[in-house]
């Protein structure tokens, strides 16, 4: 995560967003990124768990890699209570890493009216990936989408016009998608 932050962090500054690193300890970034009403959060697996984001604070949820639990001795003594590797990960591992996906996306869809876009950039969730059926059931029913003139769309159509007060300029400036017939205001 640390390294994603520093690759991206000058980009998403001058784009005019304000970025926040929530590591180990660093309970600020938390409040830092609650009062600058439009930052980004870099956030590991300590923010999935505790922190409450009520309201339209967290609108966009990138959830990287599917959040099993790293082995230890703890795990691999349980693993060989069951007869073999795939019973094991069928009845502890998914349902916990299940659990956590739908704590993950509960810090951004904490009542009926919140909306946010929830992106899983694992492969294993992509279409005919191992996990995507079980990762599906466990979500809340709503659309899946794969581009992002899907997801502005998205945010676009359910929030209302306050809340893109002040972003309106900073909102996808120079990005033109190949199936949208508008011209870039930036470059026509």
């Amino acid at each position: 995560m640390e390294r994603i932050h520093a690759m991206t962090r000058e980009r998403i500054e001058r784009a005019g967003y304000p970025v926040f690193l929530m590591s180990r300890g660093r309970l600020d970034a938390i409040t830092n990124y609650r009062h600058s009403g439009n930052g980004v959060l870099f956030a590991s697996d300590a923010a999935g768990e505790g922190i409450d984001m009520a309201g339209d604070i967290l609108s966009s949820l990138i959830i990287v890699k599917l959040p099993f639990a790293t082995p230890d001795p703890i795990t691999r003594y349980e693993q060989s209570l069951y007869p073999d590797l795939q019973s094991y990960l069928d009845a502890v591992t998914v349902p916990n890493m299940l659990i956590k996906l739908r704590q993950y996306a509960g810090r951004a869809i904490r009542t009926e009216s919140d909306t946010a876009v929830i992106s899983i950039l694992d492969s294993r969730v992509c279409p005919g990936g191992k996990y995507r059926k079980a990762v599906l059931d466990v979500l809340f029913q709503t659309d899946i989408v794969s581009g992002a003139y899907d997801v502005w769309t998205f945010i676009h159509n359910r929030k209302t016009s306050e809340y893109f007060v002040d972003k309106m300029d900073r909102t996808l400036p120079n990005l033109r998608y190949k199936d949208d017939p508008t011209p870039n205001k930036n470059n026509t």
